[in-house]
């Protein structure tokens, strides 16, 4: 069946949400912080508190649109039931995304795939007001789906009300993944084993300068991409290289901030 709910709406008001519901930060943005810290390094000025140092993890997201599945003839529907919902890897031959993003998750960045387990505008509609986009959404770690064996038709398949998930066509569950209604507390446990960074300039330049060896070695294309750095915030060039070169959002989750005095604020 055709889909109704468009990758960049859903990515929208997944995003939304996460920002502002689930104090996630964004990268298109200062943090929070960070440009009143910068203005005063620009000025000299030693006037006042530095603002406390910020803590947290990069996450990426890349956003599918979900296919609803309700016919008889419907080529997984011994696996799940009907309907269902699924959305499709790219062929080797098509993209290297799944490759790319998963050597991302490789080096300790938690990376997604984000789908609604809706298929109409009016059910994002209502999800949205009611703050209830990320309870109604599936995360898929690209490293769980892993190397592509072929170059067949891959395609994540699950339903909308049961936990079961699957990598086809030759069926392999998916045991990894992450409905939303368990997302907040599923995340908990992924960040509990990895150290939170210190997100300063020296941090995103560093995640910049991974992104862009991941997709090519060559040093000068760096260089080209980086013309325009100057002009945005270093986070925000972070996420300039993830949505061009990943096709990817990136979000920051908080940690903790540090006073100067070592001492912990919560957030």
């Amino acid at each position: 069946m055709k889909r109704k709910v468009s990758e960049f709406a859903y990515g929208f008001v997944l995003t939304h949400e996460l920002v502002r519901t689930y104090g996630y930060l964004p990268t298109d943005v200062p943090l929070p912080g960070m440009e009143k810290k910068r203005k005063k390094a620009k000025a000299g000025d030693d006037a006042g508190a530095l603002p406390p140092k910020q803590y947290g993890y990069p996450l990426f997201l890349q956003f599918k649109a979900s296919e609803f599945m309700k016919r008889k003839n419907a080529g997984e529907s011994k696996l799940v039931g009907l309907p269902y919902f699924r959305f499709p890897i790219y062929r080797k031959t098509q993209s290297n995304q799944q490759p790319l993003l998963c050597e991302i998750e490789k080096r300790g960045y938690p990376v997604y795939y984000a789908t609604p387990k809706m298929h109409e505008a009016v059910n994002l509609n209502g999800a949205f007001f009611d703050e209830r986009v990320v309870a109604h959404s599936l995360f898929v770690s690209p490293l769980e789906i892993g190397e592509l064996p072929d170059n067949l038709n891959h395609r994540v398949v699950f339903s909308g009300t049961t936990k079961e998930v699957y990598f086809c066509p030759k069926p392999r569950q998916l045991k990894r993944a992450i409905h939303g209604e368990d997302f907040a507390e599923k995340i908990q446990e992924v960040l509990s084993t990895r150290e939170p960074e210190l997100l300063d300039d020296d941090f995103f330049q560093r995640l910049a300068s991974d992104l862009v060896s991941l997709v090519s070695p060559n040093r000068r294309i760096f260089d080209e991409l980086s013309r325009g750095k100057f002009e945005m915030t270093a986070a925000t060039f972070a996420n300039y290289l993830a949505r061009t070169l990943f096709d990817c959002e990136l979000l920051i989750i908080p940690a903790k901030a540090v006073d100067e005095d070592g001492t912990t604020l919560h957030l």
